[in-house]
This record gives structure tokens, C-alpha cells and sequence, in this order.
């Protein structure tokens, strides 16, 4: 991975829109990143690392924690990384804002994530959504977590020396990841789970195998075969007799089929002698019935007769009950009209009484409108006096506010800047503690180390044998605990101060801010002469006089419409009134004609009379027409007994002839009656349902046995070649977890053993020159075994001959072995394909313990690295350094109190 550019935006110190562009960087391949301790230079590897990851080097901070303290709500927090992998180019970009909830005033954070990819046509997304989606794409593309990132590439502070100090365990998932080792731990999990699987499957055929005997009694399949045998023998006797249980089941159903046949018979040639008897009376009864009917139909002459003379007479009374109805309409329709004038007459009084309310109406309209457009034509002047007045009070109110604002803004500057000066100050006491607590443990660890010196020995440090003066430990005991907590404690303290510098930072520029608004206040404000109570009470009588005269004037349309329309009514009143006459002398003169019709008619008989006669000539009508209809019925239904009747009599004796010819076609009666044949028929059918019953029993049992017995055959088969399977895959599981082969080592731990040597080997050549020749780091043989064992490092002190613990060299020594282990495991990741590509390497701190002799050996091989054709950045407070390196990144404070940087490359 190589870096092209970085953007920040309020993110951390950076509050301004901050650029580094890492081109003219890569060129010279040697860049020092420096300025005031404190400053933003950690922070370029932080936006590094949370641009990629979500989390700042070390991982101890998130996004949301590098937000700079004096951002506004609108300031957006973004930050983008370009970088080149190889021939490709990426871009990834995380940006954080705030905004306010929908209709409420508080305010939420969102947040954006992305990944693109350079191609040919251009920016491709690779990557979008949740911070999770983006930090993926990362560790599958660089083939790193977050903590693997700053252990092998951003070494940030505090984390330099982890990855010479990680334990074993640590060390290997590292190397597993960097060398794509994880190839051998799935091969070693893919044969333990082959050897797991085939004892399972071992086992299940054993269980089949074992419940097929027991669920037929047998021990062996030898015994399951025996009574294989005895079944079938079983099934082949049920089937002989069952065979001559059917013959002798056929025969008794022939027999009972002749004996019922031949009580059918008989039964039938009863039941037709019955029958024709019964057809015979009802037939005598028919013929009497309808000899009576047709001596009753001779009366139906005079019924008709009488019907047919009140016919006429209901003629005669309809045509005298339609002039009844007649003069009922004449008179209903001579009241309608009489009505009607009563009606007229009261409309036209009602709208000769509307007319005063009209005209008075009319008047007070007129006078409305003429005040309405006075108003009207003083709006102008009301208008321009009120926004006067109103711009007045504004510039009032904004000078009080801003007086107010300023006082405020100015309290919080000065309680800022305290905090500021308060937390450089505790900085200052924690690194004197820190700066006596190391000497401390230099002097008691020198102490300790003298306690085993001897004349005549070579000490492990110079390699002096004579010690004339020997080390003195301190008074008191610093253990590497209370070093490390006052380390923490002092970085922790640092970056309090950098926020306390830029929270103070930001409130003075929102002082600067305020200030400069009340400046202005004061400025617009000073034409003013009338107090604000004054200019308050005429504002509010200005309004007063212009909301009255704009409501006036509001109305004004409406009234003069309401005018118009008022006097079209008085003219619409007078049209009416001509109307209401004309109708009056027409009601009066149909009232006349109705009068005259009525007086024509009075000789009609009522209505309710006439009624009267015709509903009792229709209720003997009715009666008439049922006595008819009575005797018709009558007659017809007799006439269709006496043919059924002779027609059953018929139908009976065919019947009696039919059965007395059947009875003798079956010849003799039968040897056995009817109930005798029935209980051998059942008997003989019950034996034969027994047999097959037993027969499929049987069948079925015989099935079920010879299933099991091939089952068993297949079971005991397969059970066999399990077995040569599991003891294959059992031994070669043995091999590569390390249970059963020579070196007792897992196969995944014997892979990264040997790519640790190499990393060693290779880390070696720098260190060998770093330390004039002096040390060398070696694989420490460990305990093996299944976990992760045997992958610490110790050191080789090559002028005693001793191998040391890394925890023994001095912080410039263990500076410098990091360094070499670094560079080295760089050069074996990339001698692998398939690997990520280790272009680049960022040191955080660390150059600061080293003396002036080790600086030149370790910038001596800084350049070593840099000819390669990688990139090395350096983050140190170093002057010296400045002077050794002209490539560099400067960053410094501006006046605001925000970070800016600026790249300086060597022309």
C-alpha cells in the first residue's frame, strides 16, 4: 500500500479543510512528519487508520471521538484517503454531520461511508452503508484487521514494540494473516472433521445394524436367515389351503343363490293375488263415484245463467261510479285553487312588507363604503411610518443581544484559556515522573545486573572483566507496571491538553466573533434618539391605525358588491309585486269555472253507494264461479279414478301371471331352504377371510424379514469399508494436528515456526548493522504442542554469548530491534505472491532515546530501505531530525488555534 493523498475536515486540531499530498513524499522515499509535541502529527495516522478501519491507530479511539472540539453543528468531520495496492488505486472516505430532527429542535448524527475503485471509465463503488460494509472491504483487500495495521504498518505511539513483545499467540495470528497461512489450518480442520464424521458414520451403521437383530430376536444374520426359511415355509401351507377354502366357498354361493331365487318366487305370486284383489274393489268404488259426478253436472246450466245477469248489472254500476269520481276531482281541484289565491295573496303581502328593510339597508351600505375607500387611500402613509418604526426597535434588540453575547463569549475565553494553562502545567509534572521513574529503573536494573558480576567475567552490557565500580540500586523499587501506567497516564494527559489548547483556541475566535457583531450593533444603532419604550408605544399605535385601516380597506370590494346587490333586490321587489296581481286575477277566474262544472253535477249518486252494490254482486259472482268450478273438478277427478282403478286391475294380473311363470322355470324346490344355505354360505366365507388374513400376515412378515436381511448384508458391508476409512483419516489427522507425528508439533504451528525464522533471518541483516554487530533475534524454542506455542523471540548478545529476553535491552536497543523486525517482516511478506504488499511504513515516536552514534547507524539504514523502493515515514518532535531529512510534513498551530500542515519536498 503506497499513499497518494489525505483530506481532513474538522477532525481532530484539523478544523479547517486540511490536504497532504503524499506524491512528492513517495518520490523521495525518506519523510519526516514533525512539530510541536501535541500538534496533529499522530492524527495523519489516525485518519489513516479510521478512514480504513473505523478506529484510530491503537484502536483507542472511534470516529466520533477524533470530531474537533471547536467544529460548529454544520462543520462536517471527513475524512479521505488515496492510496495505490499495486497498479490499482482506491479512495475511501468516511464523514460525519449533524442535523435536526423533523419538527423538533434537537439534533441527530449521521454518519456516511464509502470505497471506490479507480478504473478505466473512472470512480467504481466498491463499498457503501454501514461503517461495518466499508471496514470489510478493507481487511479483505489489505488482508489486515485494524490491530495488524498498526503493528505492521502505522507503528503508532505507545504500539511500536508490540509486535517484538506480542506472546505467541498474538505473534501468530498476525503471521497467519500476513502469509495467507490459513490454507493449513483448514486443511488440519478439514481431516479432524473427516475423521469425526467417518466415526460417526461407523457408529450409526453399527446401531442400524444392532436394531434389525434385535427387532426379529436373532443375535447373528445367520440366525435372521433361519427364520427367513421357517416363514416362507409357513406362507407356502396357508396358501394350499387356502386355495381349497375358495373352491368349496363357490359352490355354497351357488346353492344359496338357487334357494333365494325360489323364495323370491314364491313371495312374488302371493304379493300379485293381493295386489289384484285390492285393484278389483277400488275399481267397484270408481265406477260408483262417477256415476254421482255426472248426475250433479246437470246443474251447471242454471249457474251460468245467474252469473251472466250480474255481469250486466256491474257493467251499468261501473259507468255510473267513473262520474261519481268525476265530481270528487272537481271539487279536491276547486279547494286546491281556493288555496292557492290564500296563497298568493299572503307572498304578496310578505314582499311589500320586505321592501323598507331593503331601501334602509341601502343607506347604511352607502355611508360603509364611503369610509372604507377614505381608508383606502391612507394606507401608503401608515405603512411606510410602521416599517420605520419596526426597523428602529430591530436595531435596538440586536445591540442589546449582542452586548449580551459578547460578555458571554468573553467569560468562556478566559475560562478556556485557564484549563489550557492548567492541563500544560499537569503535562509538565507527569513527564518529571515519569523521567525520574525510568532513571530509577535504569539504576536498579544496572544494580541487578551487578549483583552476578565476578573479576575475571566479561559483563554483558561493555564486556569489561575487571568492575572496579559496581552499580547501586535506588532507594524505593519501580516496577515495569508503574512504568507503563505513568507512560499511559502522560500520553493521556497530553491529549487533554491538546483539547483543552483547541477548545480555548475555538472560544477566542467566537469572542473575536462577537465582538466584531457588537462593533456593528453599535454602529447601525447610533442614529437612533428616542429611548425603546418610546419607540415601542408609537410602533404599537402605528399598527393599531394600519391593521384598522387595512381591514377597512379589506372590505371595501365586499361592501361595494353588497351595495349593487342590495339595490338589484329593490328593483326585483317591484317586479314582483306587478307579478302577485297578475296571478291573483287568474286564481279568481278558475275559481269561477270550477264553481260552474259542480252545479252541473249535482244529480250523480255518491260513490260509497255505488261501491256498496258492486262489492256484493262480485261476492256472488265468486260464489258462482267456485260451485262451477267445484262440480267440473268433481267430474274429471272421478272420471280419472275409475281409468287408474281399471289400469291397476290390469297391472295386477300380469304381475300374478309373470310370477307363476318364473316359479316353474326354477323347476323342483331345492334339497337345503333358504336359512340352511345362509349359515354354510357364512361359514365357508369365514373360514376362507381367516386364511387369507393369515396368508398376508404371513406375507407381510416375510417381507419385512428379507428388507432386514438385506439391510443387515448392506449394513455388515458397509460397516467394513467405514473402518478402513476411519483408520486412514484418523492417522492422517494424527499427522497434521501433531498427536501422533515425530516432532509432536501441529502442522499450522511447524508453518508459521518456519516463516517466523525467515522473518528473523531477513530482520537480522538490519539489525546486525543498527547494532554495530552486536545482537541478533533468534526463534525461541518453546513448548509445542495444539496451541500456539514456540513463536517468542529472544536476543543473542554476541560479545557474552548469551541469549537475553528482549525485555532486557535498553528503550534505544528495543527501538531499534522493532525497527529491524519491521523492515524484515516487510521483505519476507512481499518475497510471498499472494500476500499483501507492504510498500509503506509509518514509526510513531521512538528516535527520541536513541543516542547520536545509534541515530546515524539507524538513518543509515532508514536509507538502505528507502533505495528498496519503499516509503518510510517518520512522526518525531526531533530537531535533529529536521536537518537529516528535508522531505517533511511541518505542522504548527494557526492563530485560531486549529492544526494546519504543509508538505516540504527537497526540489
Amino acid at each position: 500500500m503506497r499513499p497518494i493523498r489525505l483530506e481532513l475536515s474538522a477532525f481532530g486540531p484539523y478544523l479547517e479543510h486540511t490536504v497532504i499530498d503524499f506524491e512528492k513524499l513517495n518520490e523521495a522515499g525518506l519523510f519526516l512528519i514533525t512539530g510541536q509535541t501535541g500538534g496533529g502529527k499522530t492524527t495523519l495516522l489516525d485518519a489513516m487508520s479510521i478512514a480504513l478501519f473505523y478506529k484510530s491507530t491503537g484502536g483507542r479511539r472511534t470516529f466520533q471521538d477524533m470530531r474537533c472540539l471547536a467544529a460548529a453543528d454544520s462543520d462536517r468531520t471527513e475524512v479521505v484517503y488515496h492510496f495505490a495496492l499495486g497498479e490499482d488505486e482506491y479512495c475511501f472516505r468516511r464523514a460525519l454531520y449533524r442535523r435536526k430532527k423533523r419538527g423538533s429542535d434537537d439534533f441527530i448524527t449521521e454518519e456516511e461511508n464509502e470505497c471506490k475503485r479507480r478504473t478505466a471509465d473512472g470512480w467504481a463503488l466498491a463499498a457503501s452503508g454501514a461503517a461495518r460494509n466499508v471496514t470489510g472491504y478493507a481487511e479483505n483487500l489489505l488482508s489486515l484487521t485494524a490491530e495488524q495495521f498498526s503493528q505492521v504498518i502505522v507503528l503508532p505511539q505507545g504500539k511500536f514494540m508490540q509486535l517484538l513483545r506480542a506472546n505467541s499467540t498474538e505473534k501468530a495470528a498476525i503471521l497467519k494473516t500476513l502469509f495467507s497461512c490459513e490454507l493449513w489450518e483448514r486443511i488440519a480442520m478439514k481431516f479432524t472433521e473427516r475423521q469425526k464424521k467417518l466415526y460417526a458414520k461407523r457408529e450409526t451403521c453399527e446401531t442400524k445394524l444392532k436394531s434389525l437383530l434385535e427387532k426379529h430376536g436373532a443375535e447373528t444374520a445367520e440366525a435372521l436367515a433361519v427364520q427367513t426359511e421357517a416363514l416362507r415355509s409357513e406362507c407356502a401351507r396357508t396358501e394350499k389351503a387356502l386355495a381349497a377354502a375358495k373352491e368349496a366357498l363357490t359352490l355354497a354361493q351357488k346353492q344359496y343363490t338357487r334357494a333365494l331365487q325360489f323364495e323370491q318366487c314364491q313371495k312374488a305370486e302371493t304379493d300379485a293375488e293381493a295386489q289384484l284383489k285390492t285393484a278389483e274393489t277400488r275399481a267397484a268404488s270408481a265406477k260408483a263415484q262417477y256415476t254421482r259426478a255426472e248426475q250433479n253436472r246437470a246443474g251447471l246450466t242454471k249457474l251460468t245463467a245467474e252469473k251472466d245477469t250480474l255481469l250486466k248489472r256491474s257493467e251499468q254500476l261501473r259507468a255510473e261510479q267513473e262520474r261519481s269520481l268525476q265530481k270528487e276531482q272537481l271539487l279536491k281541484e276547486l279547494r286546491a285553487e281556493e288555496e292557492r289565491e290564500r296563497a298568493v295573496q299572503k307572498q304578496a303581502e310578505d314582499d311589500r312588507q320586505k321592501l323598507p328593510e331593503v331601501l334602509r339597508r341601502i343607506a347604511v351600505g352607502e355611508a360603509f363604503t364611503e369610509k372604507a375607500d377614505a381608508a383606502k387611500d391612507r394606507l401608503a402613509s401608515l405603512l411606510q411610518t410602521q416599517t420605520i418604526l419596526s426597523e428602529q426597535l430591530a436595531a435596538l434588540k440586536t445591540r442589546s443581544d449582542a452586548v449580551k453575547a459578547e460578555a458571554q463569549c468573553k467569560k468562556l475565553w478566559e475560562a478556556a484559556e485557564d484549563a489550557a494553562r492548567t492541563a500544560r502545567l499537569t503535562v509538565v509534572g507527569q513527564d518529571k515522573l515519569l523521567s525520574a521513574a525510568e532513571a530509577k529503573w535504569n539504576q536498579n536494573s544496572a544494580a541487578a545486573l551487578a549483583t552476578g558480576l565476578t573479576d575475571g567475567t566479561p559483563c554483558p552490557v561493555c564486556g569489561a572483566v575487571h568492575h572496579p565500580v559496581l552499580a547501586v540500586p535506588c532507594a524505593g523499587e519501580t516496577t515495569k507496571e508503574e512504568l507503563d501506567a505513568l507512560r499511559n497516564k502522560l500520553e493521556d494527559l497530553r491529549q487533554e491538553q491538546s483539547r483543552a489548547e483547541q477548545t480555548a483556541a475555538a472560544a477566542k475566535a467566537r469572542h473575536e466573533v462577537a465582538f466584531a457583531q457588537l462593533n456593528a450593533a453599535n454602529d447601525a444603532a447610533k442614529s437612533i434618539t428616542e429611548s425603546e419604550e418610546v419607540l415601542t408605544a408609537a410602533y404599537t399605535a402605528a399598527q393599531t391605525a394600519l391593521n384598522e385601516a387595512q381591514k377597512l380597506a379589506a372590505q371595501a370590494p365586499a361592501a361595494h358588491k353588497k351595495l349593487e346587490t342590495l339595490k338589484a333586490e329593490r328593483e326585483a321587489l317591484m317586479q314582483v309585486e306587478s307579478r302577485h296581481n297578475a296571478a291573483l286575477a287568474a286564481c279568481r277566474a278558475a275559481l269561477e269555472e270550477k264553481r260552474r262544472q259542480l252545479s252541473a253535477m249535482d244529480a250523480v249518486r255518491d260513490a260509497a253507494q255505488i261501491t256498496l252494490e258492486m262489492t256484493e254482486i262480485q261476492k256472488r259472482i265468486r260464489v258462482l264461479e267456485q260451485e262451477t268450478a267445484a262440480l267440473e273438478e268433481a267430474f274429471h277427478a272421478a272420471e280419472n279414478a275409475l281409468s287408474a282403478a281399471n289400469e291397476a286391475v290390469k297391472a295386477a294380473a300380469q304381475q300374478m301371471f309373470a310370477a307363476k311363470e318364473a316359479k316353474n322355470a326354477l323347476g323342483a324346490a331345492p334339497e337345503k331352504d333358504l336359512p340352511q344355505s345362509k349359515a354354510e354360505l357364512d361359514a365357508k366365507s369365514t373360514e376362507t377371510q381367516t386364511l387369507s388374513v393369515q396368508l398376508g400376515r404371513f406375507g407381510s412378515d416375510l417381507r419385512t424379514i428379507a428388507e432386514s436381511a438385506a439391510a443387515v448384508q448392506q449394513y455388515t458391508e458397509e460397516a467394513a469399508a467405514l473402518d478402513v476409512q476411519y483408520s486412514r483419516a484418523a492417522k492422517l489427522a494424527g499427522y497434521v494436528t501433531g498427536r501422533s507425528n515425530a516432532l509432536r508439533v501441529p502442522l499450522l504451528q511447524y508453518v508459521l515456526g518456519m516463516m517466523l525464522d525467515e522473518t528473523i533471518q531477513s530482520a537480522n541483516r538490519f539489525f546486525s548493522v543498527l547494532s554495530r554487530g552486536r545482537y541478533a533475534l533468534q526463534h525461541k524454542q518453546g513448548k509445542s504442542g495444539a496451541g500456539y506455542g514456540g513463536l517468542d523471540i529472544e536476543v543473542l548478545d554476541g560479545m557474552s554469548g548469551t541469549c537475553r529476553s528482549v525485555e532486557t535491552l535498553s528503550g534505544g536497543e528495543q527501538f531499534l530491534a522493532s525497527l529491524s523486525l519491521a523492515f524484515g517482516l516487510s521483505d519476507v511478506v512481499q518475497s510471498y505472491s499472494g500476500a499483501v504488499r507492504l510498500d509503506s511504513i509509518f514509526i510513531d515516536e521512538g528516535f527520541g532515546s536513541l543516542d547520536t552514534d545509534t541515530l546515524d547507524t539507524a538513518m543509515r539504514a532508514l536509507e538502505s530501505i528507502r533505495q528498496s523502493g519503499r516509503v518510510v515515514g517518520i512522526i518525531s518532535h526531533v530537531s535533529e531530525l529536521q536537518s537529516r531529512i528535508p522531505t517533511m510534513i511541518r505542522i504548527w498551530k494557526t492563530a485560531s488555534g486549529s492544526a494546519a500542515a504543509k508538505v516540504i519536498a527537497e526540489d
